[in-house]
């Protein structure tokens, strides 16, 4: 189908069935920025603090 040949109500519809797909696509690749982000730009020992503070929150721990 071209999109000359398409009415608006069809490229609404068609933007509107693939939308879930692109806003899948936009989080993907914001996630993959973000990961790469953290990766190289967390200093030592910033890294060791919020492991420490991950374990601190994640230990199993008698709690009344």
């Amino acid at each position: 189908m071209e999109d000359e040949d398409m009415t608006e109500a069809e490229i609404d519809a068609l933007f509107r069935a693939t939308q879930p797909i692109g806003n899948a696509i936009n989080a993907l690749a914001q996630a993959e920025l973000i990961v790469a982000a953290v990766d190289d730009g967390i200093p030592p020992h910033v890294r060791a603090r919020l492991d420490a503070t991950l374990r601190d929150l994640t230990d199993d721990k008698d709690t009344p």
